[in-house]
């Protein structure tokens, strides 16, 4: 196994632990939403290959899980490279801050 390959199931697995209820359907929406290409209605996500569950796990992913969201922003924070820089920007105010990160 490489080591970027490895990288990526640790983070895969991190992700996973902070998702809170319905983890497992919460996690394939997730990948489902990265991999469908055109999903017209939010049940063509469930034809999705790497969604193996029925329709219905869609809403109980969204309707029960609740994850530790400023958790999740950390991990994500730490994958960006350290040569990124992040532009974020209030909507309703217009006002932007670059973060480097």
């Amino acid at each position: 196994m490489t080591k970027s390959f490895q990288k990526l199931q640790q983070f895969r697995n991190n992700v996973y632990q902070l998702l809170g209820a319905a983890k497992d359907a919460t996690f394939e929406l997730m990948d489902a939403v990265l991999l469908t290409r055109k999903a017209y209605s939010f049940a063509e996500l469930s034809l999705s290959p790497v969604f193996r569950r029925k329709w219905c796990s869609l809403y109980e992913a969204l309707d029960e899980c609740r994850p530790k969201s400023k958790k999740l922003r950390k991990l994500y924070f730490q994958e960006i490279p350290a040569w990124c820089v992040l532009t974020l920007r209030e909507p309703q105010r217009g006002r932007s801050a670059k973060i480097n990160v």
